[in-house]
């Protein structure tokens, strides 16, 4: 099973990183390959919640909250029909957080996937991980930017505060 992580300080508490990523119906802030985050179930949070994130080239993809550790890990799964079956499958992107003090938080993210077929494997080891990486590290980027102070004078640029999920 091919995994890849990557992880960085981000300078928010563990509470407040937490409470971003926990926010799922909001996770298109950090997750800027998603425009719009639809609740599929009855439930907004916690494990089991099912959401559908739309992307601006048209499509959407089925999610479900498979890990929910307040406020250290949250993992997320691609819903897949049975009969889908590829080289490779994504099985699964998980955030690890530990505190790095008061106002800081180590944020692990992680990604891993099936290979299946002779094709598969060879795409799990020599394509799929710098993939994946570049992706992750782009989620983690726009977490961190949820914490990062702009430029006084534009207002417009104020991160918003996430709201406290548990």
């Amino acid at each position: 099973m091919p995994k890849i992580s990557v992880s960085r300080v981000i300078a928010a508490a563990q509470d407040q990183a937490w409470a971003a990523l926990a926010d799922v119906a909001n996770a298109r802030r950090w997750n800027t390959a998603w425009t719009r985050i639809e609740i599929t179930t009855e439930q907004t949070h916690g494990p089991g919640t099912r959401f559908r994130a739309h992307t601006e080239g048209g499509e959407a993809y089925d999610f479900e909250v498979t890990g929910w550790t307040a406020p250290e890990y949250i993992a997320f799964s691609p819903v897949r029909d049975e009969t889908e079956r590829y080289g490779i499958t994504l099985d699964s992107h998980a955030f690890r957080l530990t505190a790095a003090g008061e106002e800081e938080t180590v944020v692990e993210l992680m990604a891993r996937a099936t290979a299946r077929g002779l094709r598969g494997r060879f795409t799990a080891l020599f394509f799929w991980p710098g993939y994946q990486k570049a992706g992750l590290n782009l989620a983690l980027d726009s977490l961190e930017a949820l914490f990062t102070p702009r430029p006084e004078g534009n207002p417009e640029s104020e991160p918003e505060a996430p709201s406290p999920a548990d």
